[in-house]
């Protein structure tokens, strides 16, 4: 596009300049011309010149020589400069995206590093409270002391399940498997058997299959199902359908004393599910309802 603008003010260029010495050139036969005209008493007989005029029996002629010779060297001149730019912005955008990567790879460390000391303090602290808690408990049978057996465990459970989405989120690529969500449920809530021995649970499930990375399911669900056992006092429904291209899941429970949380959990699985279009809807009034919604 450059060469032909080039080009096209070229021509009107050298027409205006040649036309100014061929009026020249008329009433003074002995001015100097440019190498581009020539003066001929024939006409040419190939494309190499152009006629401007006759006057006094001679041609005045333009070289296309010249034009050609001026286009080759503005061409030239724009690719030399085009490569250098060219090259100047490859050289940038490498050291750029080296600079990124390299910072990536430093916050990817850190974040190993904080997560291995977090992990490594509160392991030992949990250890520490489980073994008070057993030996609060061979000697004291008070139900207090149960329900703070049941609220270690959970905190215990999602610590672990925590720490899990946390190495997860680090890694580069999900493994994407069918995945059948009603197993996937009963082997959640199996972790909590527990914690449910008291309560009342009740499933209307179905087998559903969704591929996705088993491991954003499992965390989604988890921490979902984690919350319901949590706070719930006495029961759990659960129930799961497909409806248009979407799944539904919903959990409802009743609510206990400990109606409050800080809610960690449910930030987590909402930023998992948005990674597969879904959305995460919750109604409190006589119990909670969590409502999972999963693109198909």
């Amino acid at each position: 596009m450059s060469i032909l603008f080039y080009k096209y003010n070229l021509e009107n260029q050298l027409t205006k300049e040649a036309r100014l010495y061929f009026e020249v050139y008329k009433y003074n036969p002995a001015v100097r011309l440019p190498p581009y005209i020539k003066i001929s008493d024939k006409l040419p007989t190939d494309k190499k010149y152009n006629i401007l005029g006759i006057t006094n029996g001679k041609y005045i002629l333009l070289d296309n020589s010249f034009k050609s010779y001026r286009l080759q060297n503005f061409a030239t001149t724009l690719i030399i400069w085009e490569a250098i730019l060219i090259f100047s912005l490859m050289l940038l955008m490498y050291f750029t995206i080296i600079k990124y990567i390299r910072k990536e790879e430093y916050i990817r460390k850190y974040l190993e590093i904080l997560i291995l000391t977090i992990t490594h303090k509160l392991g030992n602290f949990l250890s520490v409270q489980k073994l008070n808690i057993d030996l609060i408990k061979s000697k004291c049978r008070l139900k207090a002391v149960q329900r703070l057996e049941d609220a270690y465990s959970l905190i215990e459970k999602d610590f672990k399940f925590t720490i899990k989405t946390l190495k997860n989120l680090g890694e580069p690529e999900k493994t994407i498997s069918t995945v059948n969500l009603k197993d996937m449920i009963e082997d959640i809530l199996h972790h909590f058997v527990e914690n449910l021995s008291n309560k009342e649970v009740k499933l209307k499930l179905q087998n559903i299959y969704i591929k996705a990375d088993s491991n954003d399911l499992e965390n989604i669900l988890f921490s979902v199902i984690e919350n319901a056992v949590k706070f719930s006092e006495n029961r759990i429904y659960i129930k799961m359908c497909k409806k248009d291209d979407n799944i539904y899941i919903y959990i409802k429970n009743d609510v206990g004393e400990l109606s409050k949380g800080a809610g960690v959990g449910t930030h987590i699985a909402e930023f998992l599910l948005s990674q597969y279009g879904g959305q995460i809807k919750t109604h409190a009034g006589r119990d909670f309802l969590t409502v999972l919604i999963i693109p198909v």
